[in-house]
């Protein structure tokens, strides 16, 4: 084996010497730069899916708020509808009050009215009958002191 190493022209002291210092390269590089890259690479990987769990959680946290606004919305507009649908109910129930005391309003005027026409008529009647009876009776004063 000798003979090999010697016909390759490889010195073992060299040899010996340099793989130390390639393994104390290896072992330095490997602490002072290949280790803190790997640091530095892991926590921009894990900034990187927090990141990434944050926008999905955002994205969540969106929809659920788009579906309850349009939650709040629809109860809105359907109580909105209840009291449009009860004010038109007390609006028609009032009109129909109104129109019934317009109507007996109508009917207490027409019943006075014929009240008043009837007294009216009656007086009429009576004034008549007295000036009838006046007529009569002057009629008769002038038959007799005729006679």
């Amino acid at each position: 084996m000798d003979a090999l190493i010697e016909a390759f022209g490889i010195n073992g002291k060299l040899l010996l010497a340099q793989s130390v210092n390639f393994g104390l390269l290896v072992a330095g590089l490997t602490f002072f730069l290949y280790k803190p890259v790997l640091k530095i690479l892991k926590e921009r990987q894990e900034l990187i899916e927090k990141g990434v769990r944050d926008a999905e959680q955002a994205s969540s946290n969106a929809l659920e708020a788009e579906k309850q606004r349009k939650e709040v919305l629809a109860a809105a507009e359907r109580e909105a509808e209840d009291r449009v649908q009860k004010s038109v109910e007390v609006g028609k129930e009032e009109r129909a009050k109104i129109v019934e005391r317009a109507q007996a309003q109508s009917e207490a005027l027409l019943k006075d009215a014929e009240l008043q026409a009837a007294e009216l008529s009656r007086k009429a009647l009576k004034e008549s009958e007295k000036g009838i009876a006046r007529a009569a009776i002057l009629a008769a004063e002038k038959i007799l002191s005729a006679k």
